[in-house]
């Protein structure tokens, strides 16, 4: 499955949430992509991330232990900590004491959601059926 954007290295914390922020608002993801950058500017993915980014800071560590001068990492390498995410804005989303009555969007499903994004990676997100 080929990539609907650039993945490029990430390095920085900086890096992480704009590979994010390019992921979550991709125009092929609708109108959830509209709900999740609403919820990016609220920082609502925020705990989640300082998650991956201790993984990613795990790796460059062993990296430089075992002599490599740089780590490519980019958002495929990232499966389960974009789980995590999508995860806390679905949440987020699904929650109607997060919105005004009348306002909130409607309920996202998971797993649709996660093979939405992961599209956008070129990702196959596959979940056995319930």
């Amino acid at each position: 499955m080929k990539p609907l954007i650039t993945l490029n290295p990430i390095t920085t914390w900086a890096d992480l949430r704009a590979a994010f922020r390019e992921l979550l608002t991709h125009p092929s993801l609708g109108e959830t992509a509209e709900w999740f950058a609403s919820y990016l500017e609220e920082d609502i993915h925020d705990e989640a991330l300082v998650g991956c980014w201790s993984a990613i800071e795990i790796d460059f560590h062993y990296d430089q232990a075992a002599g490599r001068s740089s780590c490519s990492i980019t958002l495929r390498d990232l499966d389960y900590d974009i789980e995590e995410v999508v995860s806390a804005l679905v949440s987020y989303n699904n929650n109607g004491w997060n919105f005004a009555p009348g306002g909130r969007p409607p309920v996202l499903e998971f797993k649709d959601t996660m093979r939405r994004v992961g599209a956008v990676i070129g990702l196959d997100f596959e979940y056995p059926p319930e």
